[in-house]
């Protein structure tokens, strides 16, 4: 339950970060630079080297459901909380320092509430998956970057196509207009919003909004000449839902707050412009010009409310430019203006992953503010692609950031080295800062936030070591580590950190701070088999810590993230001409959690209080589970395909404790929390 609450408190959140577009133009890359680097997972849809994984064997990863975004689950380095949660965690950071980028454009978010993607299958041709010591061109984010590239239309024939699973519906449709236009055009839609009410017993609560989502994306493209085209793309996604706790349900009982219900809305609309051209000179450019509208309502309780209103608009250039043999310079600027308008009301206290009990009953004042800023952002970045010998690329680099809110600036510098010392033998390593101004930006603001916050900053190291073994199979090993600083942390509470403080000296002091540091670090080793034998797959094995340090009130715990040992097994076997089937098995160290000490009370309003433990004191039991998958295409009359596929999660029905709920007033019971059982999916796709 304290999960949902701190939802309520992330006031006037909603401004998810952007990230650039990480590779260089195809036609004028350097091949070091083309190669896997140690940070960078490529996926790609046009070929399938060893170094890299393509979208069509991620589309067919059991349990992503036809959507190869969700299933990076199943690369190194990413995590999620409660088995699968609506955004991943890489690398000990949260999935709020993550940046998220499409057709070189910002989006507002990439995955749905259910951790399925955005981005329809019909239209993505591949995408990187940043790591970590992120190219210059990527800016305000510390944690990961995604960043997808959705194909071309086709200019030789005219499609539809018609695709439904158990989750969701889709509809897309394909059309070139002359030998030098073309477009598509797909939306989709939820369906779990028809039968969820159907599987839930629990009277506590009643949906006042059925869970849904929809989301949609067009592109239209003029080739001006063979070494020009110019792309007119949009895309939107909305996310809702909202429920009702009984007056007597254990939420209310233990918090009075809670009575009234919770709901929420998020939607973003992008409208983008890109230009891109080859000259004769062999430089190469992208220009993209793009505004994005965002919204993020919230409530909480009876009095509780957040509505948040964004309009971005951002510009946005990559230029690459070959000087010789050995040296291919890039650069690149970025302009974007966030226009906020804002409005909220909160009575609970400032919260955040450093404090456990979170009830909106023990805030101290009612803080009701609205405003309508403006902040302006300026990016420049430069890298020079160095090919120092035949056998060795150096790139340096520096990315400069500015904003007039914080009124910061940032030098960053950023090094990456490939040297291959012998004969299919490799060794790589990177560097960088990186700063992030967050999503949460309630937390900036007053009365609700702190006006003289920091943005955090990050510092990333990475070695690694790769090698081919033959043409069908390589591995690696990467070692990494992260230093974080002036990370935010709420105001503690009043009666552990400051008894002797009147309230209104407590509520005068600031509610967010940039008190917090951190610091993680991980091995991670990956092997990686193309197909052969009519079979293919890979393994990924990772051992890392994330440890963070609350230095008001000298707390040093392991981070929510921290899941020391992760294992994933996924392989695909060619049964016959018909018939592709696989496997997914996955094992993690179980999630932290804080435990329940003691329970005080009752008051004089019948209410009990909690006494938690230390902060991530307690691991949950290991998690695993295994995911099968077969598919098969069917040829239809006149050429049509469909396109089946059927999936059975969990398999041997194991019961992941995700997390615990305490029942009662008293918080007398606890239960366990348990993961999704033995489901049984499918889906179909077909083209006419």
């Amino acid at each position: 339950m304290n999960r949902l609450q701190r939802l309520g408190f992330l006031l006037l959140a909603g401004i998810p970060a952007a990230a650039a577009e990480t590779s260089p133009e195809a036609t004028t890359a350097a091949p070091a630079e083309a190669a896997l680097q140690l940070d960078t997972v490529q996926i790609s849809g046009q070929q399938e080297p060893l170094a890299e994984i393509s979208t069509k064997k991620l589309l067919r990863v059991p349990g992503a459901g036809y959507d190869p975004l969700r299933a990076i689950g199943s690369l190194p380095g990413v995590t999620f909380t409660n088995g699968m949660g609506s955004e991943p965690a890489v690398r000990g950071s949260s999935p709020n320092d993550n940046a998220y980028y499409v057709d070189f454009l910002p989006v507002g978010y990439i995955f749905h509430s259910d951790s399925s993607s955005i981005i329809s299958d019909n239209v993505l041709e591949d995408f990187r998956l940043e790591l970590a010591a992120f190219s210059p061109q990527y800016n305000n984010a510390t944690g990961a970057v995604i960043d997808a590239t959705s194909r071309s239309p086709y200019y030789d024939r005219r499609q539809i196509i018609i695709d439904a699973s158990l989750l969701k519906a889709g509809f897309f449709y394909e059309q070139p207009v002359n030998e030098n236009q073309s477009f598509y055009f797909g939306a989709r839609q939820s369906l779990f919003q028809y039968y969820i009410e159907n599987f839930l017993d629990d009277e506590d609560f009643e949906f006042t909004t059925v869970p849904e989502y929809y989301d949609y994306q067009g592109k239209y493209e003029f080739r001006v000449s063979d070494t020009e085209q110019v792309a007119i793309q949009i895309l939107g996604s909305r996310d809702k839902a909202g429920l009702l706790f009984a007056d007597d349900s254990d939420a209310v009982l233990q918090d009075p707050g809670l009575s009234g219900g919770l709901n929420f809305e998020a939607f973003f609309n992008t409208q983008g412009l890109l230009w891109e051209k080859i000259y004769a000179s062999g430089m190469s450019h992208k220009i993209g010009l793009s505004h994005m509208e965002q919204k993020f309502a919230f409530t909480i309780g009876n009095a509780n409310f957040v509505d948040v209103k964004v309009n971005d608009f951002n510009l946005r250039s990559q230029f690459n430019q070959p000087l010789s043999f050995s040296h291919e310079l890039q650069w690149g600027v970025e302009y974007t203006q966030k226009n906020i308008d804002y409005a909220g009301r909160f009575s609970g206290p400032p919260c955040d992953e450093f404090r456990t009990d979170c009830r909106l009953v023990d805030g101290t004042e009612a803080l009701t503010g609205s405003g309508e800023p403006v902040i302006n952002e300026y990016d420049a970045h430069i890298a020079d692609i160095w090919q120092v010998t035949q056998n060795w690329t150096l790139t340096p680099a520096l990315a400069l950031s500015y904003d007039d809110y914080t009124s910061e600036s940032f030098v960053e510098p950023r090094l990456r080295s490939r040297w291959q010392f012998r004969d299919q033998w490799w060794f790589n390593a990177a560097y960088g800062d990186h700063h992030i101004l967050p999503d949460n930006f309630g937390q900036y603001i007053a009365p609700f936030g702190n006006e003289d916050l920091q943005q955090p900053t990050a510092r990333h190291f990475e070695l690694g070591l790769e090698q081919q073994l033959r043409d069908d199979l390589l591995w690696k090993i990467q070692l990494y580590y992260k230093q974080l600083d002036n990370l935010i942390v709420s105001r503690p509470a009043k009666d552990s950190s400051y008894p002797t403080l009147t309230e209104a000296e407590y509520n005068a002091l600031p509610t967010y701070t940039n008190d917090a540091e951190g610091k993680t670090w991980g091995l991670e080793f990956f092997l990686n088999k193309n197909l052969s034998d009519r079979w293919y797959g890979w393994l990924s094995v990772a051992y890392s810590r994330t440890f963070r340090t609350n230095t008001l009130t000298g707390e040093e715990f392991s981070y929510n993230y921290d899941q020391p040992l992760i294992i994933n097994a996924v392989a695909n076997w060619q049964l016959n001409q018909h018939w592709d089937v696989g496997f997914k098995w996955r094992l993690q160290s179980g999630q932290l959690i804080t435990p329940l000490a003691d329970v005080t009370g009752p008051d004089s309003n019948d209410l009990y209080t909690p006494v938690y433990g230390s902060l991530n004191s307690e691991r949950l039991p290991v998690y695993h589970k295994l995911d099968l998958r077969a598919d098969r295409t069917f040829r239809l009359k006149n050429g049509r395909e469909m396109d089946f596929y059927a999936e059975i999660l969990n398999v041997y029905a194991r019961k992941n404790v995700t997390g615990y709920q305490y029942e009662g007033a008293d918080y007398s019971t606890r239960k366990d929390v348990n993961d999704l059982p033995t489901i049984v999916s499918f889906g179909i796709k077909v083209r006419l």
